[in-house]
């Protein structure tokens, strides 16, 4: 029963760590809920999913390798905004993933 017990704790508390922050927003601020800015644009909006990216501010990442990446999925490229490496659709500019803080630009 206490092995149980601690197990049912350790699982608990994993999962109040992965819980993303998007559903801790208090309400009526509900993500998405008008237009994104474009990246850049506010020096206090921190990047987020959806954001429109501003092209001057953004480095396209040539080769994904020296990041630890493989190949972007079909449809969208890499790039690095803010010194955070992201997924990007080039049609539409829009930051389809924020994937970690990166130290330094190497390509």
């Amino acid at each position: 029963m206490s092995r149980n017990r601690q197990s049912l704790i350790l699982i608990v508390c994993l999962l109040t760590a992965l819980v993303p922050p998007s559903f801790a927003e208090p309400a009526g601020q509900a993500k998405g809920a008008g237009k994104s800015q474009a990246v850049g644009q506010s020096q206090s909006s921190a990047l987020r999913v959806g954001d429109q990216l501003d092209s001057a501010r953004l480095h396209q990442v040539t080769r994904p390798g020296l990041y630890g990446m493989s190949q972007a999925p079909a449809g969208s490229r890499y790039g690095i905004v803010d010194g955070k490496l992201i997924r990007y659709d080039p049609e539409s500019a829009r930051v389809l993933s924020i994937i970690r803080q990166v130290d330094k630009i190497m390509d």
